[in-house]
Protein backbone atom coordinates (compact mmCIF):
# COMPACT_ATOMS: atom_id res chain seq x y z
CA UNK A 1 0.00 0.00 0.00
CA UNK A 2 2.85 2.36 0.85
CA UNK A 3 4.49 1.68 -2.52
CA UNK A 4 1.26 2.43 -4.37
CA UNK A 5 0.82 5.70 -2.49
CA UNK A 6 4.42 6.64 -3.28
CA UNK A 7 3.95 6.23 -7.02
CA UNK A 8 0.63 8.09 -6.92
CA UNK A 9 2.35 10.93 -5.09
CA UNK A 10 5.19 10.88 -7.63
CA UNK A 11 2.70 11.06 -10.49
CA UNK A 12 1.01 14.09 -8.91
CA UNK A 13 4.36 15.79 -8.31
CA UNK A 14 5.36 15.30 -11.95
CA UNK A 15 2.01 16.68 -13.05
CA UNK A 16 2.53 19.77 -10.91
CA UNK A 17 6.03 20.21 -12.40
CA UNK A 18 4.58 19.84 -15.88
CA UNK A 19 1.97 22.50 -15.13
CA UNK A 20 4.68 24.89 -13.95
CA UNK A 21 6.70 24.36 -17.11
CA UNK A 22 3.70 24.97 -19.33
CA UNK A 23 2.79 28.08 -17.40
CA UNK A 24 6.14 29.61 -18.28
CA UNK A 25 4.90 29.84 -21.85
CA UNK A 26 2.36 32.47 -20.93
CA UNK A 27 -0.83 33.20 -19.04
CA UNK A 28 -2.95 31.23 -21.52
CA UNK A 29 -1.04 28.01 -20.84
CA UNK A 30 -1.25 28.61 -17.11
CA UNK A 31 -5.00 29.25 -17.23
CA UNK A 32 -5.50 26.19 -19.43
CA UNK A 33 -3.59 24.02 -16.96
CA UNK A 34 -5.71 25.33 -14.10
CA UNK A 35 -8.91 24.79 -16.08
CA UNK A 36 -8.00 21.19 -16.87
CA UNK A 37 -7.03 20.55 -13.28
CA UNK A 38 -10.30 21.93 -11.93
CA UNK A 39 -12.33 19.99 -14.50
CA UNK A 40 -10.70 16.74 -13.41
CA UNK A 41 -11.15 17.43 -9.70
CA UNK A 42 -14.79 18.53 -9.94
CA UNK A 43 -16.92 19.43 -6.92
CA UNK A 44 -17.22 18.06 -3.39
CA UNK A 45 -20.88 17.37 -2.64
CA UNK A 46 -20.95 17.15 1.14
CA UNK A 47 -24.23 15.76 2.41
CA UNK A 48 -25.01 16.58 6.02
CA UNK A 49 -27.56 15.05 8.39
CA UNK A 50 -28.39 17.18 11.44
CA UNK A 51 -29.19 15.55 14.77
CA UNK A 52 -30.98 17.74 17.33
CA UNK A 53 -30.81 16.97 21.02
CA UNK A 54 -33.95 17.38 23.11
CA UNK A 55 -32.94 20.79 24.45
CA UNK A 56 -32.25 22.17 20.99
CA UNK A 57 -35.46 20.72 19.57
CA UNK A 58 -37.43 22.31 22.43
CA UNK A 59 -36.30 25.77 21.28
CA UNK A 60 -37.99 25.20 17.94
CA UNK A 61 -41.24 24.06 19.53
CA UNK A 62 -42.14 27.74 19.87
CA UNK A 63 -42.40 27.94 16.08
CA UNK A 64 -42.30 24.44 14.60
CA UNK A 65 -42.99 25.58 11.04
CA UNK A 66 -39.75 27.59 11.02
CA UNK A 67 -37.54 24.77 12.31
CA UNK A 68 -36.63 23.18 8.99
CA UNK A 69 -36.23 26.51 7.11
CA UNK A 70 -33.98 27.70 9.96
CA UNK A 71 -31.79 24.60 9.73
CA UNK A 72 -31.55 24.85 5.95
CA UNK A 73 -30.53 28.49 6.26
CA UNK A 74 -27.96 27.52 8.90
CA UNK A 75 -26.38 25.03 6.48
CA UNK A 76 -26.49 27.56 3.63
CA UNK A 77 -24.68 30.09 5.80
CA UNK A 78 -21.97 27.56 6.65
CA UNK A 79 -21.48 26.78 2.96
CA UNK A 80 -21.11 30.49 2.16
CA UNK A 81 -17.85 30.58 4.14
CA UNK A 82 -16.38 28.08 1.66
CA UNK A 83 -17.41 29.89 -1.53
CA UNK A 84 -13.85 31.10 -2.16
CA UNK A 85 -12.47 27.56 -2.20
CA UNK A 86 -11.89 26.25 -5.72
CA UNK A 87 -10.55 23.09 -7.33
CA UNK A 88 -12.64 21.60 -5.90
CA UNK A 89 -15.44 23.89 -4.87
CA UNK A 90 -17.81 22.75 -2.14
CA UNK A 91 -21.57 22.26 -2.07
CA UNK A 92 -23.17 21.37 1.29
CA UNK A 93 -26.60 19.77 1.13
CA UNK A 94 -28.94 19.07 4.04
CA UNK A 95 -30.19 15.51 3.56
CA UNK A 96 -31.91 14.84 6.87
CA UNK A 97 -32.93 16.03 10.32
CA UNK A 98 -33.35 13.69 13.29
CA UNK A 99 -34.73 14.75 16.67
CA UNK A 100 -33.35 12.66 19.51
CA UNK A 101 -35.39 11.09 22.24
CA UNK A 102 -34.22 11.35 25.84
CA UNK A 103 -33.35 7.65 25.78
CA UNK A 104 -31.24 8.02 22.64
CA UNK A 105 -29.16 10.95 23.82
CA UNK A 106 -28.49 9.29 27.15
CA UNK A 107 -26.52 6.67 25.23
CA UNK A 108 -23.75 9.10 24.32
CA UNK A 109 -24.09 12.48 26.05
CA UNK A 110 -21.91 12.98 29.10
CA UNK A 111 -21.98 15.95 31.46
CA UNK A 112 -19.27 16.90 33.91
CA UNK A 113 -18.81 19.47 36.63
CA UNK A 114 -15.53 21.13 35.76
CA UNK A 115 -13.08 22.78 38.09
CA UNK A 116 -14.28 26.16 39.38
CA UNK A 117 -17.78 25.48 38.01
CA UNK A 118 -20.95 24.78 39.94
CA UNK A 119 -23.05 23.39 37.09
CA UNK A 120 -22.48 20.45 34.78
CA UNK A 121 -21.45 21.10 31.19
CA UNK A 122 -21.27 18.83 28.18
CA UNK A 123 -17.99 16.96 27.78
CA UNK A 124 -17.35 17.21 24.01
CA UNK A 125 -14.50 14.70 23.79
CA UNK A 126 -16.35 11.80 25.38
CA UNK A 127 -19.69 12.75 23.84
CA UNK A 128 -18.28 12.93 20.31
CA UNK A 129 -16.60 9.54 20.66
CA UNK A 130 -19.80 7.85 21.86
CA UNK A 131 -21.94 9.77 19.36
CA UNK A 132 -19.71 8.49 16.55
CA UNK A 133 -20.20 4.89 17.67
CA UNK A 134 -23.95 5.46 17.92
CA UNK A 135 -24.06 6.88 14.38
CA UNK A 136 -22.06 3.97 12.95
CA UNK A 137 -24.63 1.53 14.32
CA UNK A 138 -27.71 3.45 13.13
CA UNK A 139 -28.81 2.87 9.53
CA UNK A 140 -30.66 6.21 9.40
CA UNK A 141 -27.35 7.93 8.75
CA UNK A 142 -25.69 5.52 6.31
CA UNK A 143 -26.03 7.82 3.28
CA UNK A 144 -24.79 11.04 4.89
CA UNK A 145 -21.21 12.27 4.55
CA UNK A 146 -21.40 14.13 7.87
CA UNK A 147 -23.69 13.59 10.86
CA UNK A 148 -23.75 16.73 12.99
CA UNK A 149 -25.09 17.02 16.54
CA UNK A 150 -26.57 20.40 17.42
CA UNK A 151 -27.12 21.20 21.08
CA UNK A 152 -28.21 24.21 23.09
CA UNK A 153 -26.21 23.03 26.11
CA UNK A 154 -23.01 24.80 27.05
CA UNK A 155 -19.88 22.88 26.06
CA UNK A 156 -16.61 22.93 27.91
CA UNK A 157 -13.60 20.65 27.62
CA UNK A 158 -11.79 19.81 30.84
CA UNK A 159 -8.68 18.70 28.90
CA UNK A 160 -8.28 22.15 27.30
CA UNK A 161 -7.45 20.16 24.18
CA UNK A 162 -6.68 23.00 21.81
CA UNK A 163 -4.93 25.56 23.98
CA UNK A 164 -8.32 27.15 24.52
CA UNK A 165 -11.42 25.65 26.05
CA UNK A 166 -12.91 23.41 23.38
CA UNK A 167 -16.49 24.48 22.75
CA UNK A 168 -17.06 22.24 19.73
CA UNK A 169 -15.59 18.96 18.50
CA UNK A 170 -14.93 16.97 15.33
CA UNK A 171 -12.42 14.60 13.77
CA UNK A 172 -9.76 15.82 11.34
CA UNK A 173 -10.55 14.37 7.88
CA UNK A 174 -13.07 12.25 9.75
CA UNK A 175 -15.17 10.99 6.81
CA UNK A 176 -12.08 9.23 5.45
CA UNK A 177 -11.69 7.27 8.69
CA UNK A 178 -15.29 6.38 9.56
CA UNK A 179 -15.41 9.33 11.95
CA UNK A 180 -17.82 11.58 10.09
CA UNK A 181 -19.33 13.23 13.15
CA UNK A 182 -19.11 16.63 14.84
CA UNK A 183 -20.95 18.64 17.48
CA UNK A 184 -21.36 22.25 18.52
CA UNK A 185 -23.76 24.73 20.10
CA UNK A 186 -26.37 26.92 18.43
CA UNK A 187 -29.07 29.04 20.05
CA UNK A 188 -31.68 27.99 17.49
CA UNK A 189 -32.73 31.60 16.85
CA UNK A 190 -29.91 33.87 15.68
CA UNK A 191 -27.58 31.42 13.88
CA UNK A 192 -25.06 31.91 16.68
CA UNK A 193 -23.55 28.49 15.98
CA UNK A 194 -22.44 29.22 12.42
CA UNK A 195 -18.77 30.08 13.24
CA UNK A 196 -18.29 26.90 15.27
CA UNK A 197 -19.99 24.80 12.61
CA UNK A 198 -17.79 26.28 9.88
CA UNK A 199 -14.70 25.36 11.90
CA UNK A 200 -15.82 21.79 12.48
CA UNK A 201 -16.83 21.22 8.85
CA UNK A 202 -13.41 22.57 7.84
CA UNK A 203 -11.78 20.09 10.22
CA UNK A 204 -13.78 17.23 8.72
CA UNK A 205 -12.57 18.36 5.31
CA UNK A 206 -8.96 18.13 6.48
CA UNK A 207 -8.06 21.76 7.25
CA UNK A 208 -5.71 22.34 10.17
CA UNK A 209 -5.88 24.82 13.01
CA UNK A 210 -3.98 28.08 12.60
CA UNK A 211 -1.65 27.45 15.52
CA UNK A 212 1.75 28.67 14.36
CA UNK A 213 3.87 29.87 17.28
CA UNK A 214 6.50 31.57 15.12
CA UNK A 215 6.30 35.31 14.64
CA UNK A 216 7.95 34.84 11.23
CA UNK A 217 5.28 32.49 9.87
CA UNK A 218 1.68 33.18 8.84
CA UNK A 219 -1.43 31.61 10.32
CA UNK A 220 -0.86 32.31 13.99
CA UNK A 221 -3.58 31.98 16.60
CA UNK A 222 -3.38 35.73 17.11
CA UNK A 223 -4.08 36.45 13.42
CA UNK A 224 -7.75 35.76 14.08
CA UNK A 225 -8.75 33.76 11.00
CA UNK A 226 -11.53 31.18 11.11
CA UNK A 227 -9.27 28.29 12.12
CA UNK A 228 -7.64 30.19 14.99
CA UNK A 229 -10.24 29.25 17.62
CA UNK A 230 -12.29 26.18 18.34
CA UNK A 231 -16.02 26.66 18.73
CA UNK A 232 -15.94 30.44 18.99
CA UNK A 233 -16.47 33.39 16.63
CA UNK A 234 -13.15 34.74 15.40
CA UNK A 235 -11.93 38.26 14.73
CA UNK A 236 -11.99 37.63 10.97
CA UNK A 237 -14.71 35.85 9.02
CA UNK A 238 -12.44 34.34 6.38
CA UNK A 239 -9.88 31.55 6.11
CA UNK A 240 -6.13 32.12 6.19
CA UNK A 241 -3.70 31.49 3.34
CA UNK A 242 -2.64 28.31 5.15
CA UNK A 243 -6.17 26.94 4.93
CA UNK A 244 -6.28 27.59 1.19
CA UNK A 245 -2.85 25.98 0.73
CA UNK A 246 -3.92 22.86 2.61
CA UNK A 247 -7.14 22.68 0.59
CA UNK A 248 -5.26 22.88 -2.71
CA UNK A 249 -2.72 20.26 -1.65
CA UNK A 250 -5.24 17.84 -0.13
CA UNK A 251 -7.56 17.74 -3.10
CA UNK A 252 -5.02 17.94 -5.94
CA UNK A 253 -3.51 14.51 -5.31
CA UNK A 254 -5.37 11.55 -6.88
CA UNK A 255 -5.65 9.55 -3.62
CA UNK A 256 -7.13 12.38 -1.61
CA UNK A 257 -10.09 13.01 0.67
CA UNK A 258 -12.50 13.88 -2.14
CA UNK A 259 -13.29 10.19 -2.62
CA UNK A 260 -14.43 10.05 1.01
CA UNK A 261 -17.46 12.21 0.21
CA UNK A 262 -20.25 12.21 -2.38
CA UNK A 263 -22.57 9.56 -0.98
CA UNK A 264 -26.01 8.87 -2.43
CA UNK A 265 -28.53 10.66 -0.21
CA UNK A 266 -31.07 13.02 -1.77
CA UNK A 267 -31.55 16.63 -0.74
CA UNK A 268 -34.55 17.49 1.40
CA UNK A 269 -37.60 18.44 -0.65
CA UNK A 270 -37.92 21.86 0.96
CA UNK A 271 -34.28 22.86 0.49
CA UNK A 272 -33.87 26.62 0.03
CA UNK A 273 -31.08 29.04 -0.84
CA UNK A 274 -31.73 31.58 1.91
CA UNK A 275 -29.11 33.16 4.13
CA UNK A 276 -29.85 34.71 7.55
CA UNK A 277 -30.37 38.15 6.01
CA UNK A 278 -33.22 36.68 3.94
CA UNK A 279 -34.59 34.55 6.76
CA UNK A 280 -35.50 37.50 8.99
CA UNK A 281 -37.20 40.74 8.19
CA UNK A 282 -35.48 43.68 9.91
CA UNK A 283 -37.97 43.96 12.76
CA UNK A 284 -38.06 40.18 13.34
CA UNK A 285 -34.30 40.03 13.77
CA UNK A 286 -34.33 42.96 16.17
CA UNK A 287 -37.00 41.23 18.25
CA UNK A 288 -34.92 38.07 18.43
CA UNK A 289 -31.77 39.93 19.48
CA UNK A 290 -33.46 42.18 22.01
CA UNK A 291 -35.89 39.52 23.31
CA UNK A 292 -38.71 42.09 23.17
CA UNK A 293 -41.73 41.44 20.96
CA UNK A 294 -42.40 44.99 19.74
CA UNK A 295 -38.83 46.11 19.13
CA UNK A 296 -37.94 47.71 15.80
CA UNK A 297 -34.33 48.70 16.57
CA UNK A 298 -31.51 46.28 17.35
CA UNK A 299 -30.60 47.29 20.88
CA UNK A 300 -29.07 44.84 23.31
CA UNK A 301 -31.37 43.76 26.17
CA UNK A 302 -30.82 45.63 29.42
Amino acid sequence: MFLVDFFVFLEAALLMFSCVNRSEGGSYDREEAIRRRCASIGTIHLEIHLVLDTGYAAIHQENVSQCRPYLETLVNNVEAYFWEFKCPDLIITLVGVTVLTTEEEQQFKKYKTFKNDTTKKLDPTFTLSMFNLWVINDTRFKDADVVYLLTSKEIRDYTVAYKLEMKAASYSAGPCHNRRTALSVDDGKTFSGVPAMVQQIARLLGLNWDDSRSTDEPCKVTDGYIMSKNGEPTELANFSSCSYDIWAFNYFLPFTNKACFNRTAEAMVTENDELPANFFSGSDYCQVLSKRQNTTTCESPT
